[in-house]
């Protein structure tokens, strides 16, 4: 009887691996020689704000000037002051005048209503000459005009609002110190309004 022939034992075979090895890392060796990287990538250079930050310069704060309009409810009176934002704030000298003083009446004689049209454009005058004076001196860089017209600027806009007859007044003088500034070859401010009192955020009373 003849005898039967043994199967190859397949789980003794090995795979050398040696060359595989050697394939991948000249593999490798290729890729880093052959990879050209672009400029913005080897570029690590942080693009921080010139603007900001330390200087070799001092730089002038920017600030904005606020213009209250100052409303007695009581005595029917106005009159403004200006401040930088809420601190340092001053009376604008012959602001004042009565509702009665300034509104026209179908009532009102022409004298009468030259009279009210006189010291409207006086309260007019003198609050644009104080604003820009008030830009002028204090030494920074304004950048906005805010107006603001609660009737209590410690309450804000629970108060209530002043007339807008002075209210108007005070949007018209912004539009009059923008236009100087313009003719004089400066940069107009930006206007802005608010009921709510800043001076609050500084605790002021």
């Amino acid at each position: 009887m003849p005898k039967r022939k043994k199967k190859p034992d397949d789980t003794s075979a090995q795979a050398d691996l040696t060359p595989m090895i050697d394939v991948t890392f000249q593999l490798l060796i290729f890729f880093i020689v052959c990879t050209r990287f672009k400029q913005d990538e080897r570029n690590h250079r942080a693009d921080l704000p010139l603007d900001e930050g330390l200087a070799t310069s001092v730089s002038v704060p920017k600030e904005q000037v606020s213009i209250y309009c100052n409303w007695d409810e009581a005595g029917q009176v106005n009159d403004y002051y200006v401040a930088l934002d809420a601190r340092g704030r001053k009376v604008v000298e012959n602001t004042r005048a009565g509702l009665n003083e300034i509104v026209i009446f179908p009532s009102d004689g022409s004298a009468a209503t030259g009279q009210k049209k006189a010291l409207y454009r006086q309260v007019f005058e003198n609050l644009v000459a104080g604003v820009e004076n008030y830009i002028r001196n204090r030494g920074a860089k304004i950048e906005k005009l805010e107006i603001a017209f609660s009737v209590n600027n410690a309450q804000g806009a629970r108060s209530g609002t002043a007339p807008w007859m002075y209210v108007s007044l005070a949007i018209d003088a912004a539009a009059l110190v923008n236009k100087n500034r313009a003719e004089r070859g400066e940069k107009e401010l930006t206007v802005t309004f608010k009921f709510a009192d800043a001076m609050q955020k500084f605790g002021a009373k």
